[in-house]
């Protein structure tokens, strides 16, 4: 697995376009051509996307505990971003990506995030310092300690706002899937107006497009005007716990 853009984004313009998966695990021999990079999120351990979306952005368990643990065994590269709970209360920013920095991590990823959530429970989790301005400090704070920074993000105001602190790359995620497929269909049309959003911010800001499974193929076309896509790539449990992994490098 081989993995660069630059960190203004080298793809936006020249015809290359970038493929990445969402992992909860690096095994070796796993390698897949044409991958060039991962985000890794043990957290999201045999989880389908749905069910990630429902609990996987909540505060609960441990998602920056699982990282640090799961980390040492990778022996990250370049291609390796860490995916963690940028808003944190219990792991301040500088203390999680000292930690992480210390283990080799070159690369992070705000994954889990709180970007999706809204309303009340959005509201009242704000209260407690956990929200996406949080999220976004931490992953400035990422680029001052010569990390490069991945910023998930579900608006066009939080694009714009991930630009502004100076993200090299953004990773628009569309939510959870409905059953209602003109709800999916004008939730593309959604993620197509954040794409040109952040194109008109930021020509040479990479953007990619998470393409979540639940949407069944209908963001295809809005990841071809992107600089890349990212896929799931975790296998869900079947009532039994996924042996682990072993060692390999990114």
């Amino acid at each position: 697995m081989g993995h660069r853009f630059a960190k203004r984004g080298s793809a936006a313009g020249t015809g290359r376009r970038f493929h990445g998966v969402i992992v909860d695990r690096i095994d070796e021999g796993a390698d897949r051509p044409g991958e060039d990079f991962a985000l890794l999120c043990p957290h999201y351990a045999g989880m389908d996307a749905a069910l990630a979306d429902l609990i996987g952005s909540l505060p609960v368990g441990d998602a920056n505990g699982a990282i640090l643990a799961a980390i040492p065994s990778c022996r990250p590269g370049p291609g390796l971003y860490a995916g963690i709970l940028a808003a944190d209360p219990f792991r301040p920013g500088p203390m999680l990506l000292a930690a992480l920095k210390g283990c080799g991590v070159r690369a992070v990823v705000n994954l889990p995030t709180v970007a999706m959530l809204g309303h009340s429970l959005g509201l009242a989790l704000s209260h407690a310092g956990i929200d996406y301005a949080a999220e976004l400090r931490t992953l400035a704070h990422a680029a001052t300690l010569g990390l490069d920074a991945m910023a998930v993000v579900s608006t066009a105001a939080q694009a714009a706002a991930a630009a502004a602190v100076g993200i090299g790359a953004i990773m628009v995620h569309p939510g959870p899937a409905a059953r209602d497929p003109e709800v999916n269909r004008s939730r593309v049309a959604a993620i197509a107006a954040i794409v040109a959003a952040v194109r008109a911010i930021d020509p040479g800001l990479c953007v990619l497009v998470f393409r979540h499974p639940g949407f069944d193929g209908i963001l295809d076309p809005v990841g071809d005007q992107a600089d890349g896509v990212v896929d799931w790539a975790i296998r869900p449990y079947d009532g039994v716990l996924a042996p682990g992994s072993t060692a390999k490098s990114f």
